[in-house]
């Protein structure tokens, strides 16, 4: 009778659940901006150049890949390369992550960006220790299983997978840490989390500029929802949903949204933003992995460029003056497909079948980037030089464009290059794996022509200007 009446029980529990939980767990992730204002929040405006940081006449824009803790590695890889390379500029002894400006990151390179925005060189001692070198998908299992309370959770249609990540990447990793304490800093680089909207397979941004469309308030948002949205893979996380209070805070559209576009790019990206502002129609966004609208990360540089028509235009927004040297690095932890998994007649798996559908068109449109980056980075350096001269123009007369590729795709040795791209797209490496993806990182960047050719002028330049300040 008692293990009748305990079954009875839980039976009840279990059925109150069903019936109440899904109403009693319902987290609202993003909370609404009460007044518009174009000069509030997390935008790069806010975020002022410093002669001994981040400059506006030496501007880096850097893009962190997609590719679970693969990326992550590769990318801190970089960064930390970056930050061993001493530099001169504008009289200042500093080091070239110094001049990062933007971090576009997505997925598992959103992890790197957004701890070296919130600690900057504190990454150096403990990114490894406290990120790379620790089994996040073991820490998410064990929450998830052992724990009686997630269970319920989970039973709420407004409640997945990836809430409870954001929750162990809160407590983890980033300390509570919110969007405002990135605007508190005052310092750059500035980083643009990317995250696909379900609803049009397009970027959507973790920045004001883009929450201001949704009258929400980002400042308010932790790091680790962002970075938890940005990661959520399909059939691995759930989404994430935002709510949308567009309408509410008296927001005056800007004018690029409504301008004609010259370019089907442009237009495309126009009528995504529009879709936002009618929250009748669109009254809650739903986010999954950033790398299924752009695994590269170098999209948002096109796609802006595209909306407000050209280069320059792009720049003004960002209130940035007298760039004398702008960079674009790119640093992508792109796979290959492993063709040893269709040697057998036999029909390939359920499993292997879901992961073709979503690698497939991430690898081709990664690809794409690529190249239409590439050819913009010579379209733009060709604008500049036969643009008019004039006192107001963002770029200074002597200009120049660089392009850093640091891709696993580029490393010269093929078993080495097949070796790391082979790494599963998961949040767990072995410690020889991080060794190898840091020392990946660190080859890609000192072996790209587009580097060399920036150290080298960097050089020239320190030669012309004695030294103002000793860091």
């Amino acid at each position: 009778m008692k293990k009748a009446s305990l079954w009875v029980l839980v039976g009840l529990i279990v059925l109150l659940s069903l019936i109440f939980g899904g109403e009693y767990v319902r987290p609202t992730m993003n909370a609404p901006l009460p007044k518009w204002n174009p000069e509030y929040g997390y935008r790069f405006a806010n975020l002022p150049p410093s002669v001994e940081h981040s400059t506006d006449s030496l501007f880096m824009v850097a893009s962190f890949s997609g590719g679970g803790a693969r990326a992550s590695a590769l990318s801190y890889g970089v960064l930390r390369e970056l930050a061993k390379t001493p530099i001169v500029w504008e009289g200042y002894r500093k080091n070239l992550a110094d001049e990062l400006n933007i971090i576009n990151a997505l997925s598992g390179g959103s992890f790197t960006a957004a701890y070296y925005a919130l600690y900057h060189d504190r990454i150096f001692r403990d990114f490894e220790s406290r990120f790379l070198r620790k089994n996040w998908e073991h820490e998410l299992r064990a929450r998830i299983l052992q724990s009686p309370r997630n269970w319920l959770r989970l039973l709420s249609p407004y409640f997945g997978r990836a809430h409870i990540f954001a929750e162990l990447l809160d407590e983890g990793l980033f300390g509570g840490a919110t969007f405002n304490d990135l605007v508190s800093s005052s310092q750059r680089p500035i980083i643009f989390i990317h995250a696909s909207d379900m609803a049009t397979v397009s970027r959507f941004e973790f920045n004001q500029r883009q929450f201001d469309l949704i009258c929400s308030d980002l400042s308010k948002m932790p790091l680790s929802v962002a970075t938890a949205a940005s990661s959520a893979l399909p059939l691995v996380l759930s989404p994430i949903s935002l709510k949308n209070y567009a309408g509410e805070c008296g927001l005056d559209p800007p004018a690029y949204l409504s301008e004609t576009k010259r370019t089907s790019w442009g237009r495309r990206r126009a009528n995504e933003l529009r879709s936002y502002i009618n929250a009748d129609k669109r009254p809650y966004i739903h986010l999954l992995d950033g790398g299924l609208a752009d695994n590269m990360g170098m999209r948002s540089v096109l796609e802006l460029s595209a909306l407000v028509d050209d280069l320059e235009a792009t720049f003004q927004i960002l209130g940035v003056k007298k760039v004398r040297k702008l960079v674009f690095l790119m640093v992508s932890a792109e796979t290959d497909p492993d063709l040893s998994h269709y040697e057998l007649d036999e029909l390939p798996s359920l499993t292997r079948v879901l992961n073709a559908l979503v690698d497939i068109p991430i690898n081709r449109y990664s690809d794409d980037t690529l190249e239409l980056m590439r050819q913009a980075v010579v379209q733009w350096q060709v604008q500049l030089h036969q643009r008019a001269r004039t006192e107001k123009s963002v770029f200074a007369p002597d200009a120049e464009i660089y392009f850093i590729d640091a891709s696993l795709s580029e490393l010269d040795d093929p078993v080495e290059r097949g070796r790391l791209m082979s790494i599963p797209t998961n949040l767990a490496l072995t410690d020889s794996q991080v060794d190898d993806l840091l020392l990946a990182g660190s080859k890609l960047i000192r072996s790209d022509k587009d580097f060399q050719r920036l150290v080298r002028d960097l050089k020239i330049e320190a030669a012309k200007a004695p030294i103002i300040s000793r860091r």
